[in-house]
C-alpha cells in the first residue's frame, strides 16, 4: 500500500491512497452497498472533498507524475453524504476502512513535542515554478506548516530528537493567503537559542 500527498495545479492539497480487500472485513467486503469498492479502490482526499476510483486502477500510480495523478483525480468520482440513516451508518463504515488502511501505511509519522504540540510528518510533491516535480518533507502541528527539501532516508525511523534537529534545518515559515489551509506563524521556532534541539 502507498501514500502520496500533493498539491495539483490549482494550489489544492490532496492526500491519495490505496485500501484493498485485506484492508477489508470480509462481511463488509461482501455487503451490497460497498457496490464497486469490493475490490478495493484509490481515495483522494482534500480539505474540501474526497473522491473515490474503484478497481481496476492503474497498479503503478505510486509512481505516476503530479500531472498524471492528477488526471487520475479528475476520472475519480466525488463522494456525496447520504441523507438516509442507513446511508450514513454504510458510509461511517466505509470512511473506517479508509482511515484504518491510511493508519497502517506507515507513510506517516505523528509525534508529540516536550511542549504538548502533535506533529505530523509525511513527503508532500508539488511543482516548482519550473513545473518541475518536487518533493519535500512536511512538518505539519496545528495550523504550522514547516518543510524540508532534504531529509535523511530512514525519517520514518527518526526519535524525536532527531525531527528537532529536521525542524531546524526546514525552510523559512510562509505565511498562506487566509483560507488557504494552515498558517505558519512567525513566531513558532523549533528551539530557543541555547536550548537542545527539540520541536515545540
Amino acid at each position: 500500500m502507498a501514500v502520496r500527498e500533493f498539491t495539483d495545479s490549482k494550489g489544492i492539497e490532496w492526500r491519495v491512497w490505496d485500501v484493498t480487500p485485506q484492508h477489508m472485513h470480509p462481511v463488509t467486503r461482501a455487503e451490497d452497498y460497498m457496490g464497486n469498492l469490493q475490490d478495493g479502490w484509490l481515495v483522494f482526499e482534500s480539505a474540501e472533498e474526497k473522491r473515490r476510483l474503484g478497481a481496476p486502477y492503474p497498479a503503478n500510480w505510486p509512481s505516476f507524475s503530479l500531472t498524471r495523478l492528477e488526471e487520475l483525480c479528475a476520472g475519480a468520482r466525488p463522494v456525496k453524504r447520504p441523507q438516509t440513516n442507513t446511508g450514513q451508518r454504510e458510509a461511517v463504515q466505509i470512511d473506517q476502512v479508509e482511515q484504518h488502511a491510511v493508519v497502517t501505511s506507515n507513510e506517516q509519522r505523528v509525534f508529540r513535542s516536550p511542549h504538548g504540540r502533535e506533529w505530523t510528518v509525511r513527503l508532500h510533491e508539488c511543482l516548482d515554478r519550473s513545473g518541475e516535480d518536487r518533493m519535500v518533507l512536511r512538518f505539519t502541528a496545528d495550523d504550522i506548516v514547516v518543510e524540508l527539501s532534504r531529509w535523511p532516508a530512514d525519517w520514518q525511523t527518526a526519535t524525536l530528537e532527531q525531527f528537532g534537529v529536521m525542524l531546524l534545518d526546514a525552510n523559512p515559515p510562509r505565511r498562506r493567503a487566509r483560507g488557504e489551509g494552515p498558517q505558519r506563524r512567525h513566531d513558532d521556532r523549533a528551539i530557543v537559542d541555547g536550548e537542545s534541539p527539540r520541536p515545540r
